[in-house]
């Protein structure tokens, strides 16, 4: 692995872990478009994109639930009760 590609992983990963941290503190229902004002909020680039992508990435690790159609999608946090399933 490159040091390049290195980089872009742990990157995404502390973006995920901040995501998560977010999505933890303040609860509630998270489609992407509120990712996006988080990171506008932190100074990030609020791309519509990644936000989808990193929400899906927590939603397959297990974290977050997935909530509605395609096209108009939430994630809420996932509790123990809802793990067991």
């Amino acid at each position: 692995m490159s040091a390049r590609t290195a980089t872009r992983r742990s990157s995404r990963e502390a973006r995920l872990a901040q995501l998560l941290d977010a999505i933890r503190t303040h609860g509630g229902r998270w489609p992407a478009g509120r990712v996006q004002e988080l990171r506008r909020l932190t100074g990030e680039a609020p791309c519509r994109t990644t936000a989808r992508r990193d929400l899906q990435t927590l939603a397959a690790r297990g974290h977050l639930q997935v909530h509605g159609p395609d096209n108009n999608r939430d994630y809420t946090l996932r509790t123990r009760k809802d793990r067991s399933r």
